[in-house]
């Protein structure tokens, strides 16, 4: 029946009253938010408000009730979930009655029965409950608030949510036999009474980027949402076999493609938290909607239990198509062998396989095949264009205020046609900021995680950044990018050794759009130890932007600053409260230790000029980065 014809609750509210039971209702989820609340005599004063189509009358018209004037109340539209579910009959139900007389009302349904509700201050009173009345009234007796024009995405979420559910929960609510064995018995009832909790229970905050979702770990994981999103799939896959529906007509598409609309992403993905340990930084995420390529297999809505072997098996898998060792010895960071041989990554997709007990550190270094193969992300910060690929990178929005910062730095540490080392590149957080606002010269860039490097690689010619890459010995590598198009390239040679650079790194390419008047970035994938000798004694800023600390590579960092002009270490750490001034104590002291064996002289100036707290980490554990200034005699006499 559509809602031209069809009566919704409505609650007669005196005008005092309406802001307490808005926010009550609200938080119960039981308010209609697509609907105005509106005073009741605009309401009378349209007799097509209280007339069906049919010519029937959805409650009477009336200016007063039990001694109350109904011409200065507010009329509120509620869903028809939980008490209110179950519209008026002739034989149980007058045109309005107050919600005291329903709640003594003996011959109340179970499933409209208002003596269960736990009403808050001041709507407990029974004085205030007798003058708030219930009624029924069409829906075109409101006007739609003009927020929704530009309705909030949450809003969207929870008003599509609840019209997409309630005509299944109806149905699972009338088929519910206590008797039966199996699935339903063990899921419980699901009835309409559970969509508040269901809405209350959705998401209500996330990160968004451009056309991608990163939803907390914990949305759509509270109950009741497994018991309904199981009993979804399953009658998803009885029509998919019989039949019934297949493609974007099946229940989960439709779903999906709800989820879809209202975050306005293409892609959604519910998110773990990174282990501290990882030193790659790789996420743990679930995909949940939209087309993730060769990792659709990973999509699911609901998570293993605890204990059963089928979910374990798919937990485990999703854990494994990322594994990668973190231990990233010399050898293995620039001359790790891909296995390209036999049924290896062209054909599974990504690695070797996903459940093969002997797949080792060495045979998962990604070709390009599998960079194509999977989905890749964008944002935009600051007018910096971000590329990523969710599955095996991270993107870190917390640190925005340090781009800023370097973006804005020319009056404090002036970067303008200067070298600078990044250490710990990633996608580029930082080097990118260098070449496209603080106005570096070249940035020397060092990842070693290959998903990251490409990450970078593709931010860079999104930006307009030409951009050069050294590849380790035996590793596949990618050409240059021409209209959107990965070319593969054979084997190439380009360990470092401890000599100069060749004339010409192994990749080169220029933008890919409009070039603007940028410097060059070159990038070292691996360790960073092992490209050292390609910039040493070259820096003027060095980013050591590694935490919980960047400790092990701060005697790197001494080594790249230019031993004639000196420069900047941007050194971050996660630092407790309390302790700050302990570890600016602690590490100008062990700088001064490694200028006076890679310098070869312990009068160098080292002084911090500024130390900044980017971000809370952890319960009373900051984010921060500490500007020490270093210089040579020769400058700081």
């Amino acid at each position: 029946m559509s809602s031209t014809t069809t009566s919704i609750p409505v609650l007669l509210v005196p005008g005092h009253l309406t802001k307490h039971l808005k926010v009550f209702l609200d938080k119960a989820a039981w308010r209609d938010k697509t609907k105005l609340i509106t005073r009741y005599s605009q309401i009378t004063s349209d007799h097509s408000a209280t007339t069906t189509s049919t010519g029937s009358t959805a409650g009477v018209r009336k200016d007063s009730h039990n001694g109350c004037d109904l011409t200065q109340y507010m009329a509120m539209a509620l869903l028809p979930v939980g008490p209110f579910s179950q519209p008026p009959t002739a034989t149980t139900t007058t045109d309005i009655r107050s919600l005291w007389d329903l709640a003594q009302d003996p011959s109340s349904p179970p499933s409209t029965d208002l003596s269960s509700i736990d009403w808050p201050a001041p709507l407990s009173d029974p004085t205030l409950q007798k003058t708030i009345f219930l009624t029924w009234l069409l829906p075109t007796a409101f006007p739609s608030p003009k927020h929704l024009l530009v309705q909030t995405p949450l809003e969207k979420l929870q008003q599509t949510t609840s019209e997409f559910l309630l005509p299944y929960l109806q149905l699972w609510a009338a088929t519910f036999d206590p008797d039966q064995q199996g699935q339903q018995q063990q899921q419980g009832h699901l009835g309409p009474e559970i969509l508040p909790e269901l809405i209350a229970s959705l998401p209500q905050k996330w990160e968004h980027y451009s056309d991608f979702t990163f939803l907390p770990p914990t949305a759509f994981l509270a109950a009741p949402w497994p018991a309904v999103l199981k009993r979804l799939i399953a009658l998803d896959h009885q029509q998919q076999h019989a039949g019934c529906a297949s493609g974007d007509n099946g229940i989960m598409a439709r779903w999906e493609k709800l989820v879809q609309d209202a975050l306005g992403s293409t892609h959604i993905a519910r998110k773990a938290i990174i282990p501290v340990q990882d030193i790659l930084r790789r996420p743990k995420i679930r995909p949940l909607a939209g087309d993730w390529k060769l990792h659709n297999r990973y999509k699911s809505w609901i998570e293993a239990e605890e204990g059963v072997e089928e979910g374990e098996t798919l937990e485990t898998n999703l854990v494994e198509h990322q594994e990668m060792s973190s231990d990233l010895s010399s050898s293995k960071a620039n001359a790790i062998t891909n296995n390209t041989s036999g049924a290896g990554a062209e054909s599974t997709g990504l690695y070797e396989s996903t459940t093969s007990s002997t797949t080792t550190d060495s045979d998962v270094l990604p070709t390009p095949s599998n960079f194509l193969q999977t989905y890749w992300s964008e944002t935009c910060q600051n007018q910096v264009f971000y590329t990523w690929s969710p599955m095996f990178t991270m993107f870190s929005a917390g640190n925005i205020t340090e781009k800023e910062r370097v973006a804005k730095s020319r009056p404090i540490f002036d970067a303008r046609n200067k070298v600078v080392v990044d250490l710990y590149a990633g996608i580029g957080y930082f080097a990118l900021v260098y070449l496209v606002h603080a106005g570096a010269k070249v940035v020397h860039a060092c990842e070693w995680n290959p998903w990251s490097v490409e990450g970078l690689v593709r931010g860079s010619g999104r930006n307009g950044i030409p951009w050069k890459r050294y590849h380790g010995e035996n590793v596949r590598i990618k050409s240059k990018e021409e209209k959107g198009e990965l070319q593969e390239q054979p084997f190439t040679s380009g360990q470092p050794t401890h000599r100069r650079p060749p004339h010409k790194p192994i990749t080169t390419t220029t933008a890919t759009k409009k070039q603007k008047d940028y410097g060059q970035l070159v990038v070292y994938p691996g360790d960073n130890a092992q490209w050292i000798e390609y910039f040493e004694n070259t820096a003027h800023h060095v980013n050591l932007g590694l935490i919980p600390t960047a400790e092990p590579g701060w005697v790197l960092g001494v080594r790249a600053l230019c031993p004639l002009e000196g420069g900047y270490l941007h050194v971050h750490h996660n630092i407790r409260v309390g302790e700050e001034e302990s570890f600016k104590l602690y590490l100008l002291q062990s700088l001064r230790d490694l200028f006076a064996v890679w310098k070869h002289s312990g009068e160098w100036s080292i002084e911090i000029r500024h130390m900044e707290n980017v971000k809370s980490f952890a319960p009373l554990v900051f984010h921060y980065v500490v500007d020490v200034e270093c210089r040579p005699p020769t400058i700081s006499s």
